[in-house]
């Protein structure tokens, strides 16, 4: 069979500047780690889930007084992953999931979910596979000596203005036959505001075998909000920014790949 389709996208945001306070947030004393570890080889029906959300906040009265946030940062992040065909079929699964509570240092991450699906439904049998990675972040001013290990960081702005930023990403299928490779990470629960917070969601669809390629719907998307202050004004709505991004491929797919990448910090 010919090569159809071939769409290689890669879209990447990457938040700099001394207008940008993204700082990241402190673990609490108490820190958990789950993993979880999936393999099906199977022909049949299957359906997969997984759904973590998590709130973290530096304000001295806890997530029970926030809103309002009156001194402090907020966190929440969100994954979730839904997977399932709709009728008989030779299925191959593989997932991976790592969710750690501590701080983590850059090339770490708070979480991490790796799918590898392979998919051939019987008598017109489809997969649908959906996977969504969120992380929104929000603080008043602080002291940039309270923040970051590098000791001249101050000296470039004594203060981590307010800021409240978003980034969501994520990807879709539903196909007859699929061999799809999907990434998710992020990280916001540092050490110190040395390490940006970070999200990553990555898609590969290609060919099951050579000249058989996936074959449906595959898409993906990106969204990104920033509102900043400034060190010259911290408590004042200084910049704004609005990013979306979607990409969708319909028939035979010998491959479709997006890379997803969105970072802030001051210290970059």
């Amino acid at each position: 069979m010919k090569k159809l389709a071939i769409v290689i996208i890669a879209a990447a945001l990457l938040i700099t500047g001394f207008a940008m306070a993204d700082r990241g947030i402190n673990q609490v004393p108490e820190t958990q780690g789950i993993v979880t570890s999936t393999t099906i080889d199977a022909v049949g029906n299957f359906a997969s889930t997984s759904e973590i959300q998590w709130r973290i906040t530096s304000q001295i009265d806890g997530l029970p007084g926030v809103p309002p946030l009156v001194d402090g940062a907020i966190y929440e992040s969100v994954y979730t992953e839904d997977t399932a065909s709709n009728g008989i079929g030779l299925i191959l699964y593989d997932k991976e999931l790592d969710v750690e509570t501590s701080g983590q240092l850059t090339g770490q991450w708070n979480i991490e979910a790796v799918k590898e699906l392979a998919f051939v439904g019987i008598d017109g049998a489809r997969v649908t596979s959906s996977d969504v990675i969120f992380v929104d972040g929000a603080a008043t001013p602080g002291q940039t000596v309270d923040f970051v290990i590098c000791p001249f960081a101050a000296d470039v702005t004594e203060i981590f203005p307010t800021f409240c930023n978003r980034a969501e990403a994520g990807s879709t299928i539903d196909m007859t036959v699929a061999n799809v490779r999907t990434t998710s990470t992020d990280r916001f629960v540092t050490t110190s505001s040395d390490h940006t917070v970070e999200l990553n969601h990555d898609i590969l669809v290609t060919e099951l075998i050579d000249d058989l390629p996936s074959m449906g719907t595959a898409s993906a998307y990106m969204e990104v909000l920033i509102q900043e202050g400034s060190r010259a004004s911290p408590d004042t709505l200084m910049e704004r920014i609005e990013f979306t991004e979607e990409t969708t491929i319909t028939g035979d797919i010998t491959t479709f790949e997006k890379l997803m990448h969105y970072e802030s910090g001051m210290v970059r």
